[in-house]
């Protein structure tokens, strides 16, 4: 049984609550009935502002959020604190502060999709979760999620991510919740638990089949995890299907340019420097929305490249470099020289498979020109192994050992660990086949130790 010390606490809590949430409907000129609608009765809310009941923590939630302030407000502020929230600019509808704190999240946004993380960090960095709205916080940790997930920083990824599914399923919001999910599963991805990333993106597409999401680019990217999920665990008829529903998704979406983006991220951050936020907002909505586009194009490259490799695995060979080129196509008309670069590789290691090694060797310099005009070490490191195999192939061992030496060192900076194992494992079998045994073990043992640091992310 409580103690009286106790009841008078929680009564206290309750007379906080209700009084708050009175002030800030009125100040709203919301009735207690549209407060109300859907979730409650007129009753109900009558009760919570009388003091008379203290609502759970999920009721306020949904309360926290019809009133556009943070929910800490509602249990923590003082009797007018509610209100005084709203007067110096908690929300997103009212002039002030607030409005800084959504144009900093929508810019930090359109500049993940620009790539630019640490200045995307930079302006997510000063915002505190329990100082903003319920949906801002929401934004927040998705964003975070983002950032954590280009540094290679996955654990703390899934830490942010997890918070914003929380934060979705507190607002009983079932979009926010998938869009927070889609990320997680990548995260589990990236962790080599495969299992778990296709429980999480098999949710998404669940919300994709029942119409609770309908936003094409949403179901392109969930299309393409569940694709490439079901390859890592050896399900090659499921990857296969889920490649295809990708590319069926996009048959109708046209391409544009980067750079139209990036003007219009300029010109929102000029308005955003001269407190014309309404204007700042709307360029970076454009920006992002152009951004996205772009985005989803790449992807189409990349679900060409990804389904020829699976078709590649079942020695459907003609299938595969059809879709390899299609994906050349499409990565070398968006100017994209990492993806680009990823594609060319896959049809040069193809045509290899294929005795056609004049050709191999071709797209193998056009994925290293590619990789070396995108600075990217990884793709760097896996064209050159696509050379020092050609190489070896023509007896050339002097340069093929040459080209694998410069390939493991740029893949050993890279901290890309499976990758990594996969190329060392391929130079010791190539030492093997020229009977220099010993090289081949010690090649092998560093492919193990880059096997033992990979499986170092998993998640039970």
């Amino acid at each position: 049984m409580p103690s009286l010390e106790t009841a008078n606490v929680g009564k206290a809590v309750a007379a906080r609550v209700g009084t708050n949430i009175r002030e800030v409907r009125t100040k709203l000129g919301m009735t207690q009935a549209q407060l109300a609608a859907p979730e409650f009765s007129i009753s109900y809310i009558s009760a919570i502002e009388r003091g008379k009941i203290r609502p759970s923590l999920k009721a306020l939630s949904i309360l926290a959020r019809r009133l556009d302030v943070p929910l800490t407000f509602l249990l923590e502020g003082s009797p007018s604190g509610a209100a005084e929230a709203r007067a110096v600019g908690y929300s997103p509808a009212d002039s002030g502060p607030d409005q800084h704190v959504d144009v900093d999240l929508l810019q930090a946004n359109v500049l993940v999709q620009q790539g630019d993380y640490e200045q995307a960090k930079a302006l997510l960095g000063p915002i505190q979760p329990e100082r903003v709205t319920t949906d801002q916080v929401y934004r927040l940790y998705l964003l975070r999620g983002q950032v954590h997930l280009s540094a290679g920083e996955y654990q703390e990824a899934v830490v942010d991510l997890r918070n914003a599914v929380a934060q979705g399923e507190a607002l009983n919001d079932s979009e926010f919740i998938e869009r927070a999910r889609n990320l997680l599963g990548k995260a589990y991805f990236l962790l080599y638990n495969y299992t778990l990333a296709v429980e999480h993106h098999q949710h998404c597409y669940t919300a994709i089949e029942n119409g609770q999401i309908t936003d094409p680019i949403f179901s392109l990217d969930v299309f393409s995890n569940l694709a490439n999920d079901y390859f890592r665990l050896g399900d090659l008829e499921k990857s296969i299907l889920y490649y295809h529903r990708a590319l069926e998704t996009l048959d109708a979406m046209n391409r544009d340019s980067k750079s139209f983006a990036r003007q219009y991220m300029s010109i929102s951050q000029h308005y955003k420097s001269v407190g014309k936020l309404s204007m700042a907002r709307e360029y970076a909505l454009q920006s992002l929305a152009i951004y996205e586009m772009r985005d989803e194009q790449r992807l189409v490259g990349m679900t060409h490249q990804r389904l020829g490799k699976a078709l590649e695995k079942q020695q459907d060979l003609d299938g595969a470099e059809k879709e390899y080129r299609q994906a050349i196509i499409i990565e070398s008309e968006l100017n994209d020289e990492i993806s680009a670069s990823v594609c060319h590789t896959g049809l040069a290691e193809l045509l290899l498979k294929r005795e056609q090694t004049e050709e191999a060797e071709k797209e193998a310099r056009l994925a290293l020109k590619y990789a070396q005009a995108g600075g990217d070490a990884q793709t760097q490191g896996q064209a050159l192994i696509v050379l020092a195999q050609i190489s070896h192939k023509l007896d050339d061992y002097a340069a093929a050992d040459q080209y694998f030496t410069q390939a493991l060192e740029l893949l050993d900076a890279s901290n890309a660990h499976e990758i990594t194992a996969d190329a060392y494992f391929r130079y010791a079998n190539l030492l093997e086949e020229r009977g220099d045994v010993k090289r081949s073990l010690t090649i092998i043992k560093k492919a193990y130790e880059h096997q033992r640091l990979g499986k170092r992310g998993d998640i039970e």
